[in-house]
């Protein structure tokens, strides 16, 4: 079995993992490797292109959340690859309701305000209350028959409509059900408060800007790391011994420190193995409680427009009943918006969540583009909708390099908890034998690339910082 060795290896060569490499070599580290199990760098970002004009789209992230000192941002600008500012409005759109008609627009801007209103109780309520257990859906079902008193009794059926609508909100963000969610999730209260920016030249065009301190050759790809020994054995040897798999080949590599930036699904479902010896029972516990979500993109390209620009999109207010039992295609049912991009026109993108998600993973994308053809015809109420040119869909809840989308806090845990899933592994002389680095270990900003990049800072800081002492 080859063996190589350096003296930092950074597991993955996704954001967190080329900012911890970049700022490691800014600073003087000439020794340092990044595996990848992939053959491409992002991880969850990830920048292909659609239709016949290939037009730049993202499977992965989309958005740079906010501007101001948020570092993805100042990256972007300083290299001018910010595009269209969006406001983020995640109520604007047409709505349609399940039998191809219009929903009524001031009964939709009551519930709109009604749900605004509830979202931003239950914020509070979550800071009066930071250790509750309580999930999204038992704060809502508690409190719906208030919730929508002001409404006249016979507009209350389409006005619960319109609301379980809108929790598709919530569910977005997170990936899962309101069930598992926990009222104590933060950035709710954000979340149509900031603005958000396009990169057109995609993602990975950002992502490249952060390598400008080594050379691509310091990412060794498709080898996936299936064992860490971070043991102090008898002989002093305190390496941190890496098993892997290289195109194939058992190799070994050997480092004085790791940082890993491996996503807590596959954590979920590697870490008893994966780590030895295993993770301290604290970090471990934590893995197991939080939540990491299911999310999907359905990006549908077609050679002319059928909707109209600017207006924010189709939305979906299903009635509370299905109308048939087609298990093949009943993920649909967790469909709520068809989104434009204003500048892409034409393309319009769909997030589908949770358990849905990962059934949609099974159909070909020819088969996807079928049923959202249906749907649009359906709620629109017109036969003539074409079936898109090209369809793409993202496949992440299978993806085994990251089994999901991105972290969410359940019902069962606090995002506290996720400082503890930061700390590092030390061996008895305090060195950090393992740092932990991705956007499920950042409390602040989880579940967003601005979280994952400063985490891969911190952590490269981290170990400076031990060296330097």
């Amino acid at each position: 079995m080859a063996t190589q060795s350096a003296e930092v290896i950074i597991i993955g060569a996704g954001i967190a993992g080329i900012t911890a490499a970049n700022t490691l070599f800014a600073s003087g580290y000439k020794d340092v490797k990044i595996l990848e199990a992939r053959n491409r760098i992002g991880g969850r970002i990830h920048t292909v292109c659609i239709g016949p004009g290939a037009c730049t789209v993202e499977l992965g992230a989309q958005w740079i959340h906010g501007g101001g000192d948020n570092p993805v941002y100042c990256a972007a600008l300083a290299h001018d690859l910010l595009g269209h500012t969006n406001v983020h409005d995640e109520f604007a759109g047409v709505y349609y309701k399940e039998n191809g008609s219009k929903v009524d627009e001031l009964l939709l801007d009551t519930v709109t305000a009604i749900f605004k209103d509830a979202v931003e109780e239950m914020v509070n309520f979550s800071f009066s209350d930071p250790k509750s257990t309580l999930s999204c859906n038992e704060y809502f079902s508690n409190r719906m028959p208030n919730i929508l008193s002001a409404v006249s009794d016979e507009q209350t059926e389409e006005a619960e409509n319109i609301f379980r609508s809108l929790l598709n909100i919530l569910k977005e963000d997170s990936g899962d059900d309101l069930t598992r969610l926990s009222v104590s999730c933060n950035g709710f209260e954000d979340d149509y408060k900031n603005d958000d920016h396009t990169l057109p030249a995609g993602y990975t065009a950002l992502l490249r800007t952060f390598m400008s301190n080594f050379e691509p050759d310091v990412i060794t790809f498709e080898t996936e790391v299936k064992q860490i020994d971070w043991s102090e054995k008898e002989n002093g040897f305190s390496s941190v011994v890496l098993k892997c798999v290289e195109r194939g080949t058992e190799m070994t590599y050997i480092a004085n420190h790791v940082i890993s930036t491996i996503p807590l699904g596959v954590l979920k479902k590697t870490h008893q193995k994966l780590f030895s010896p295993v993770l301290p029972s604290e970090q471990a516990s934590v893995i197991d409680k939080l939540g990491f979500g299911k999310v999907n993109k359905i990006l549908l390209y077609y050679s002319e427009p059928f909707w109209t620009k600017g207006n924010g999109g189709i939305k979906l207010v299903w009635d509370k009943e299905a109308d048939c039992d087609e298990v093949e295609t009943s993920w649909a049912r967790d469909l709520f918006a068809f989104k434009t991009m204003k500048h892409i026109d034409n393309v319009l993108i769909a997030w589908v969540y949770g358990d849905s998600a990962e059934q949609m993973e099974a159909m070909a994308e020819t088969k996807v583009g079928d049923v959202c053809t249906q749907i649009l015809k359906q709620f629109l109420n017109d036969d003539r909708i074409p079936k898109p040119t090209s369809v793409r869909t993202s496949k992440w809840c299978t993806d085994p390099h990251t089994l999901g989308a991105y972290t969410f806090v359940t019902s069962g845990s606090h995002y506290d908890d996720i400082d503890i899933l930061s700390k590092p592994l030390l061996q008895t002389s305090g060195k950090p034998a393992v740092l932990f680095a991705g956007e499920a270990t950042h409390s602040d900003k989880y579940a967003s690339v601005q979280g994952a990049m400063l985490s891969g800072i911190r952590e490269a800081k981290r170990l400076m910082k031990w060296q330097s002492n």
